[in-house]
């Protein structure tokens, strides 16, 4: 019966932390779910930001493309490139001006409405006219004009950063827009001046919504923002320090292309999702987790050690103490109830102790006594053997046989105190005995087959003879029987198996069961046969079980009219 509380045992403790422990492996599926879900997400996302990017240099190389046919149209006008070639005179001149040249330049114009295109030509005779026509001298010392010139390039893209502080009426324009600057040859590869197409930015990303800063231009970048929110400076800032192709910054995710022969890098941004975050929470709870399950297991593991060190220290201090001193009891669990039942046990213990000290005592006061009345049988054997003596005198040899073989019975009875003794002794007694039943049975024979290195062995006083008086009693029907009774015994490693064996009438099976039934379940069968010849084979069965255990209990089996078998078992022991 339970006295602790539920709440208060080992196992609910244990079942808690382990509870706890359970949780560790939930908290970590939970963060590599969202970590693989953030990974999804992640790769998703810059799947748009390709897209997006993707998209944008495809327009831009579309751009590119038609800017460069456009051009080629413009130079492949041998009017144009011998207006530009040759000085220009007002009466000669004009009327192929406006006839030819302004209607072929008008005619490109209407074809790129998108651009502004500039013509600004080396030859300072050519007027300024109609928005296309300029001096290249107007602009040649502007520092990306003059820097192109010098080059080897034909052709270069400029962004309006590239343009930054300078103020000239005569310069393209460049606000908002990408400029495409082309030299101009003849075929004889002399220089006629610059050819410049000033295109609107919106034209090339392909987003008109600038007001909602989708496309936020700095210098040389170009920033796609996808994410819906206003970029912090320190935020925008990081996003420029970066130049890998894909890249997470400040919970972004931020990709980078620079299209070839473009003055710009195109930066697209989109809003990385708080996973991360999240999953460093889990990861974090998962760690505490950790932490605290093995704190809480060490700690109940350690309290339990320490009890049970008290428990074992205090047993080993009872025992030293003859059972009086106790277990000190703290708590409501488990090893608190123990202690209390453990206490209860070395109460009876000591009780226990206190009544077998009482008996020893009794038991040698019982010897004592027992010596002083030593005198009385010793004078009624030496009784007998002065009756045998005259018995012999007078010629009755028989008789005074049988008379000596009862003296040595008596003296067997009265001459040691010892349990066991060797089979031996035990064969001289069993002899004593049939010498006195040969009086009254003639017809009764005994043989025994015991090897000479088993006579040594040890067994408990008076086992074989009340077996031997079973037999005769039980098994001559009249006085023209033959009773036959053997012994043998065997070796079985260290066993000692014993038979004795009669020719005797025989036991019923109804009758032979009950038996067998009541040495089986000595001390919990109340009598069965009623006719008192069982008295001393339950005698022999109970020593038989006292000394060496329910092993060697007898056994019997019998055979109506043939034989009979009483068989038993004892340890091999010597002195």
């Amino acid at each position: 019966m339970k006295t602790h509380s539920f709440w208060d045992s080992i196992y609910m403790k244990l079942l808690l932390e382990l509870l706890i422990l359970a949780l560790i492996p939930i908290v970590l599926v939970i963060s590599i779910f969202f970590y693989l879900n953030q990974q999804n997400n992640t790769d998703t996302k810059y799947e748009l930001n390709n897209r997006v990017t993707n998209s944008i240099i495809t327009n831009i190389n579309n751009n590119l493309a038609f800017t460069t046919r456009t051009t080629q149209s413009l130079l492949s006008s041998n009017e144009l490139i011998y207006f530009l070639n040759n000085g220009y005179a007002m009466d000669t001149d004009y009327d192929n001006y406006t006839s030819s040249i302004q209607s072929y330049i008008q005619a490109t114009i209407n074809a790129d409405p998108r651009s502004d295109i500039y013509i600004y030509a080396d030859n300072p005779a050519i007027p300024m006219s109609m928005d296309v026509f300029y001096h290249l001298s107007d602009i040649s010392e502007e520092t990306p004009v003059a820097g192109f010139l010098e080059s080897s390039r034909v052709e270069q893209w400029f962004c309006e950063s590239d343009f930054a502080g300078i103020s000239n009426p005569y310069l393209f324009t460049t606000e908002k827009c990408f400029v495409y600057l082309r030299k101009a040859y003849d075929f004889r590869k002399n220089f006629l001046g610059l050819i410049v197409f000033s295109i609107p930015e919106k034209y090339f990303l392909s987003f008109e919504n600038e007001l909602n800063e989708t496309v936020i231009s700095s210098g040389n970048h170009r920033i796609v923002n996808l994410s819906g929110d206003i970029l912090p400076k320190d935020t925008l800032s990081m996003i420029y320090a970066t130049s890998q192709p894909q890249s997470q910054t400040d919970g972004y995710l931020v990709t980078w292309n620079h299209p070839e022969d473009f003055p710009i890098s195109i930066i697209t941004v989109t809003k990385n999702s708080n996973y991360a975050q999240f999953i460093g929470i889990f990861l974090l709870i998962l760690g505490l987790f950790t932490l605290l399950s093995a704190i809480l297991c060490l700690r109940s593991l350690r309290q339990m050690e320490r009890q049970m060190n008290q428990c074992l220290t205090a047993m080993d201090a009872s025992i030293s103490n003859n059972y009086n001193t106790r277990i000190p009891v703290n708590g409501n669990n488990e090893i608190s109830h123990i202690g209390r039942r453990i206490n209860l046990l070395l109460t009876q213990a000591a009780e226990l102790s206190r009544q077998n000290i009482l008996k020893e005592t009794s038991n040698k006061e019982s010897r004592l006594i027992a010596l002083q009345h030593q005198i009385n049988p010793h004078f009624i054997y030496n009784t007998m053997e002065v009756f045998s003596s005259k018995m012999k005198l007078y010629g009755h040899f028989e008789e005074s046989d049988c008379l000596v073989a009862f003296a040595n019975i008596f003296r067997y009875n009265i001459s040691t105190n010892d349990a066991l003794v060797e089979v031996r002794m035990e064969l001289e007694q069993l002899h004593n005995y049939l010498r006195i039943q040969k009086l009254r049975y003639p017809q009764l024979s005994f043989t025994s087959d015991i090897p000479a290195e088993l006579m040594a062995a040890l067994l408990p006083k008076f086992t074989l003879q009340p077996i031997v008086e079973n037999a005769i009693s039980h098994g001559i029907s009249d006085n023209s029987h033959t009773l036959s009774i053997h012994i043998c015994a065997d070796r079985k490693e260290e066993r000692l198996l014993f038979r004795i064996k009669d020719n005797g009438t025989g036991i019923s099976p109804e009758k032979l069961s009950q038996l067998n039934q009541m040495l089986h379940n000595a001390g919990n069968t109340p009598d069965i046969v009623s006719d008192g010849h069982s008295v001393g084979l339950k005698n022999v069965n109970a020593r038989l079980e006292l000394y060496f255990g329910k092993e060697s209990r007898l056994s019997i089996t019998s055979v109506p009219g043939r034989e009979t078998c009483v068989s038993f078992e004892i340890p091999c022991q010597f002195l």
